[in-house]
């Protein structure tokens, strides 16, 4: 039984290689301008969550880097990219197209949130799951490779929450004030269902205090749809600073600040404007226009690594 499993883990890990939580952004490159994924936020990420001294029987080292670097997969297309903090079990950022003249589909708040089994096991389904979908693919997946769930490291559940938040997480966040805040906002990927369906999963939201997310931010997001329309596509980067304040008796920790830089360019794919903005995560908080410079300075000063957002600055 040891040889089968090593020897379905070594072929695991090869499938791993195409996955869509994966080690880069390869496959999903073209959300970023000119294709060159934003510098300085490696570096930031907290480890993961697993003992190393006691690992489930199915997880595979290698695959347990953080930052993890997700193409956010629905209905087997990816809408966007999201650099993913295992230890602090949230997104450093998401990147997107907001593209102009988009708007076939209404954008519903959802109340079911997904769930990413690949942050757990890479050799399963790349799609996100509800919860309960989730744990069937891995108790499948263990099943499949002689992962014995007597174990309790071994069981779903455990799996899932270890690799990542859960609706329980939100819930005890809620209590406190804060809800969930979309880091790649449903409003700005109405031109597909399937697109706007794709936000709503939980390596994609933050959690964001209720005012700032429901009032000022939701504002500028909306502003930021107006923009789009002046250009023929507007590349974008939402992300957080985050912060060691833990949220009330969750294992979140609040983010001090929220963040968005995009960059405009025409049907060359030339650069046309760019900008960025900056709110404190408090609820009597404002959203600051900058412009990319002087933003990647500010960004740098709080984070303490060196940025670079875009290929050049978005610069013409």
């Amino acid at each position: 039984m040891k040889l089968l499993l090593i020897i379905s883990l070594f072929f695991g890990a090869l499938i791993g290689a195409h996955a869509e939580v994966s080690n880069n952004f390869d496959n999903c490159k073209n959300y970023f301008y000119k294709q060159q994924i934003p510098r300085g936020f490696e570096g930031i990420a907290k480890a993961d969550l697993f003992d190393r001294n006691d690992l489930p029987d199915g997880i595979i080292v290698n695959d347990l880097g953080s930052p993890a670097y997700i193409c956010q997969t629905f209905d087997s297309t990816s809408w966007f990219a999201t650099l993913y903090d295992r230890g602090r079990l949230m997104p450093l950022y998401s990147a997107y197209i907001l593209e102009s003249g988009k708007s076939s589909e209404i954008c519903k708040r959802h109340d079911a949130f997904s769930l990413e089994p690949q942050l757990v096991y890479r050799g399963v389904d790349k799609n996100m799951k509800f919860i309960d979908e989730a744990k069937r693919q891995l108790k499948a997946y263990n099943k499949e490779h002689n992962i014995e769930e007597q174990k309790p490291k071994n069981r779903p559940i455990f799996l899932l929450q270890t690799s990542q938040a859960i609706d329980e997480d939100y819930t005890k966040v809620r209590e406190v004030g804060y809800g969930r805040g979309h880091i790649n906002p449903c409003g700005h990927q109405t031109a597909h269902k399937e697109g706007y369906k794709a936000t709503f999963t939980l390596t994609n939201v933050v959690p964001i205090v209720n005012e700032l997310n429901n009032n000022y931010w939701s504002k500028y997001e909306k502003e930021m749809i107006n923009m789009a329309e002046q250009c023929t596509r507007m590349y974008v980067i939402t992300g957080i600073v985050p912060g060691n304040v833990p949220i009330g008796e969750s294992r979140l920790t609040s983010p001090t600040h929220v963040w968005n830089a995009y960059c405009c360019v025409d049907n060359n794919d030339k650069p046309m404007k760019s900008g960025a903005a900056l709110a404190d995560n408090k609820n009597d908080s404002k959203v600051e226009p900058y412009n990319i410079l002087d933003f990647q300075s500010k960004l740098q000063s709080l984070l303490n690594v060196n940025i670079e957002l875009f290929k050049d600055g978005c610069m013409k």
